[in-house]
């Protein structure tokens, strides 16, 4: 097949597939990821040590409409990204979604979620507080090493994470059958969130619905991956993950979304 055949038929997997937000909700906030690089004035890409590892701007690229964050190793070390809206879009109440492709390794698992920047204060109370919304978790291994790359992770954390106060609930469900797998393929991840309670789905068809930990309180939103050694995800690879230009451990995101009511006579959003 030509090289110009092969990059229109990429293009076309990458975008087909455009997302359908619920009847009476309005586009708030978007990115597509055109252009060549990331838009700080969407996202921030964190630069610091998380589970002992450093997180990267070099590990976040964008080209072709397509966010790429990428897992390495150079120099000894494990490298990977975390972008977030904070401070920059930070809202409560909607319908979020985001188109991704995993393609997770052991030992590193990506994410689309929203966080509370007031987690844990006050404990007992996550309406006031917030709650960590876990959208979907990615993992192509669980701590005991069983393959686990088809399976879609959907998790809320409250009242912060010190071992006597966190609280979790949270589902975990496979692709449908017939459908292609959850690694290395497209899929859609939606999250509805009211102040009744939270629905995720996967290409649109609801996967877990749960009244629990309701925030309501404004959220920032993330796409990140993560690297823990014998941890959630397995072990890290004896050779690790491959220096930066080479790393087949990606995430790739095709555009993210946000819509939210339009409240009558006022023109705002809201639930």
């Amino acid at each position: 097949m030509p090289r110009s055949a092969i990059l229109l038929a990429v293009l076309l997997t990458a975008t087909a597939v455009r997302a359908e937000p619920p009847k009476g909700y309005r586009l708030v906030w978007e990115d597509n990821f055109d252009g060549d690089q990331l838009d700080k004035a969407k996202w921030t890409p964190e630069t610091y040590v998380r589970r002992g590892n450093p997180l990267s701007a070099d590990a976040v690229t964008v080209k072709g409409g397509v966010l790429t964050i990428t897992t390495y190793t150079e120099g000894g070390k494990h490298y990977t990204g975390f972008i977030t809206t904070k401070g920059k879009f930070e809202t409560t109440h909607g319908y979020f979604e985001a188109r991704i492709r995993f393609n997770s390794s052991p030992g590193q698992w990506g994410a689309f979620w929203l966080h509370s920047p007031t987690i844990g204060k006050p404990v007992g109370d996550p309406a006031k507080a917030g709650t960590e919304i876990d959208i979907v978790e990615h993992r192509a291994r669980d701590s005991k090493g069983k393959d686990v790359s088809d399976l879609l992770a959907m998790n809320l954390h409250w009242d912060g994470y010190k071992p006597k106060v966190h609280q979790h609930a949270g589902q975990s469900t496979t692709a449908p059958a017939g459908a292609a797998s959850l690694r290395g393929h497209w899929h859609t991840y939606g999250l509805l969130w009211t102040a009744e309670g939270y629905t995720f789905s996967l290409d649109g068809v609801e996967q877990w619905k749960t009244d629990k930990a309701v925030s309501k309180r404004s959220e920032f939103l993330l796409l990140t991956c993560e690297i823990e050694d014998k941890g959630w995800a397995g072990d890290i690879p004896a050779g690790g993950y491959g220096p930066r230009g080479e790393s087949k451990t990606t995430m790739e995101v095709n555009w993210v979304r946000v819509w939210q009511t339009v409240t009558p006579g006022k023109g705002g959003t809201g639930n």
